[in-house]
């Protein structure tokens, strides 16, 4: 019984910092001048991800596709600024000596 209890707390406390990291939002430009999707795709196009969907998701520009090497990515792009947005706890991978 002890054991049920430990493994569905730390499956809840898993699941809830996957919530965080999700939980990013964007602001509108307060001049009204917002990246139109045409441009978000392009932006996403230019970094070297093919585009495969593209929709407005708490405020910023989600844009679903394939980088490079055929792996599926999902980025963000804050619609005021163009630029990609990341959670507050991402970390660049490592770097090959």
């Amino acid at each position: 019984m002890k054991y049920a209890s430990i493994v569905l707390i730390a499956a809840s406390l898993g699941f809830a910092g996957i919530a965080r990291a999700d939980d990013i939002a964007c602001r509108s430009a307060a001049s009204g001048q917002d990246l139109s999707i045409d441009k978000a795709i392009e932006k996403a196009e230019a970094l070297g991800y093919a585009v495969k969907k593209a929709k407005r998701s708490k405020g910023c520009w989600e844009v679903e596709g394939f980088d490079r090497n055929g792996a599926e990515i999902e980025i963000r792009i804050d619609p005021a600024s163009g630029e990609i947005v990341k959670p507050a706890n991402w970390r660049a991978g490592k770097k090959a000596d």
